[in-house]
């Protein structure tokens, strides 16, 4: 205690070795579940360091090991109570006002898909559809672009002025082919 009040390093050292693991128990018994999300204990172990050996030689001068130890724990106990405040009284950190992505208990999974085919179900569509149209006659090809297209099989005769009962035939082929 006294090398390290007289600015020894090595005596800082282990003066930090010996009490961290029951400043670190101080610090996660106060701090919250709810910001041990956000914050490390660690980080708070070395912010009570930093501030502890930041403090004038005069005021690191303690007459007992157990004096040390009750200003170390106080001292964690104060910058834990800050940040709890901070994160949960304010409005603008309030960690109370976070809702989770995935919460159950908001939303119905299963309703978050989308109904829409992704980009690569149409590319997979468009390959099986050329696919398709290179297997089929020349004659019939555009017959089930047009169809495609959402043409009727009256205005598809039209179109390429053919007999309707060519068309039904080119339909009845389509139904009649076996799936892929």
């Amino acid at each position: 205690m006294e090398a390290m009040a007289a600015g020894s390093d090595d005596a800082a050292r282990e003066v930090a070795t010996r009490f961290a693991p029951r400043v670190l128990m101080e610090i996660r018994k106060y701090l919250g579940a709810q910001i041990r999300s956000k914050f490390d204990s660690d980080d708070f172990l070395q912010d009570v360091w930093a501030s502890f050996f930041a403090e004038p030689k005069q005021k690191r001068a303690f007459g007992s090991r157990a004096q040390l130890m009750a200003f170390l724990t106080r001292m964690a106990q104060n910058k834990v109570i800050d940040v709890m405040r901070q994160r949960t009284r304010t409005q603008k950190y309030n960690v109370n006002r976070e809702k989770p992505i995935d919460d159950s208990k908001q939303f119905d999974k299963s309703a978050l898909a989308g109904t829409q085919a992704t980009p690569s179900q149409i590319l997979m569509s468009e390959e099986e559809w050329e696919e398709f149209l290179k297997k089929q006659p020349v004659a019939y090809r555009r017959i089930f672009i047009l169809l495609r297209e959402g043409k009727t099989q009256m205005e598809i005769a039209e179109e390429l002025d053919l007999d309707p009962r060519t068309v039904s035939r080119a339909l009845s082929r389509l139904n009649r082919e076996p799936p892929q």
